[in-house]
């Protein structure tokens, strides 16, 4: 019975360990055509347009999403059209980002 219970043991630390390896790899891999830092990730857009999709809303409760003091329509994780440049993002708290032209700006980070 012991043997039976180490068997299922070291099975289950195994099946552990693939499964943290593969999200590791995951959340390292992320985005390969994005550029990423603090704030987010920025990739090209297909069309030459400049977008932002907001990803995290400061773990909610927090109000409406606004940018640039008007709040944002398109909601969570939906791309929206912006001018390119410096934008204030407010939900809670604020944070400054600057998109550049022609890219879609993924922001999922309010921490310091």
């Amino acid at each position: 019975m012991i043997k039976f219970v180490k068997f299922l043991l070291i099975i289950f630390l195994i099946m552990l360990l693939a499964v943290i390896t593969l999200f590791t790899i995951h959340i390292l891999n992320g985005d390969d055509d994005a550029t990423h830092e603090l704030r987010g990730r920025y990739k090209t857009s297909l069309d030459d347009k400049t977008y932002l999709v907001i990803e995290d809303n400061n773990g909610g409760n927090c109000g409406p999403l606004l940018v640039d003091k008007k709040e944002w329509p398109y909601g969570l994780n939906a791309k929206g059209e912006v001018k390119p440049g410096v934008h204030i993002i407010e939900c809670g708290g604020w944070m400054g980002i600057t998109i550049q032209k022609g890219t879609t700006y993924y922001f999922d980070y309010w921490g310091p």
